[in-house]
């Protein structure tokens, strides 16, 4: 059982932070001197084009990709290889195919050598929450994308991560199942208050689930504007549909038109 402070989240701190592929004598410069706190409970979105270094800066924080300088560090400690504690969620579900969805979730335990029965009640709950409680037993080739996804997030928040990171999750997805995907995802995280990372290319998107949108420049990507997102939660049709939602929504499409982004 984590103490209190971890109930809600790890803290992360990313200071100077840069990285650069190199490849024979083609060097990218991916990101540069990025500068970022998260508090402990907080969701913040990383919005940006295609390129910026999104998924870099995702990957550096869990551990799976190391830096070219600066310093990350996640619940107060450095992060000098891969995170065990946290769950991550990709744009792919990857499920395995001859497993069905709840032992889909629980793999995640026997990986981590802990008890799967001891975490099956909530497994169900949680599949029960995002709407799979009748599906536990399909395999995910009876799945539509939104389902295996849902599954695919279950897997990623069962044993309770103090740190959540989602890389474009709803990004194959279509409309109609990417807000649904939205709302699913809201009321998982009033829930737990877990820390989450969400990367995305979708603005309306960003402002919908963060309580702030991080705004980054095209290569080599750098913060461009932090947005503090002061809306209430949860985030239902009539926020949506508000004047304020919408001027947050400008306000990003704005820094990208400014960077040539974006062109009328």
């Amino acid at each position: 059982m984590r103490n209190e402070i971890d109930k809600v989240g790890s803290s992360v701190d990313i200071a100077g932070v840069a990285h650069v592929f190199q490849r024979g004598d083609m060097v990218t410069h991916a990101i540069e001197h990025v500068d970022l706190t998260i508090a402990a409970g907080e969701f913040v979105a990383i919005v940006g084009p295609s390129g910026c270094g999104k998924s870099t800066l995702l990957r550096i924080v869990a551990g799976l990709l190391r830096n070219s300088s600066g310093n990350v560090k996640v619940a107060g400690r450095d992060v000098t290889g891969p995170q065990t504690e946290i769950g991550i969620v990709f744009q792919a579900p990857v499920l395995l195919d001859w497993r069905n969805v709840l032992d889909n979730v629980l793999v995640q335990l026997e990986l981590r050598g802990l008890d799967p029965a001891k975490y099956r009640d909530e497994a169900l709950r949680l599949l029960g929450k995002v709407g799979l409680g009748d599906f536990t037993d399909r395999m995910p080739r009876e799945l539509s994308g939104g389902m295996r996804q849902r599954c695919a997030i279950v897997r990623g928040l069962i044993h309770d991560p103090p740190l959540l990171l989602m890389d474009e999750p709803f990004g194959a997805l279509d409309a109609l199942t990417r807000e649904q995907m939205r709302i699913d995802l809201e009321k998982l995280w009033l829930d737990r208050r877990h820390t989450t990372l969400f990367v995305t290319h979708g603005i309306s998107e960003a402002v919908a689930l963060a309580d702030r949108v991080i705004v980054m420049t095209p290569r080599p990507g750098k913060i461009d504007r932090i947005i503090d997102i002061d809306l209430p939660r949860p985030r239902n049709k009539e926020v949506i549909a508000s004047a304020k939602f919408s001027e947050y929504c400008e306000e990003i499409t704005e820094c990208f038109m400014r960077r040539g982004v974006i062109q009328y």
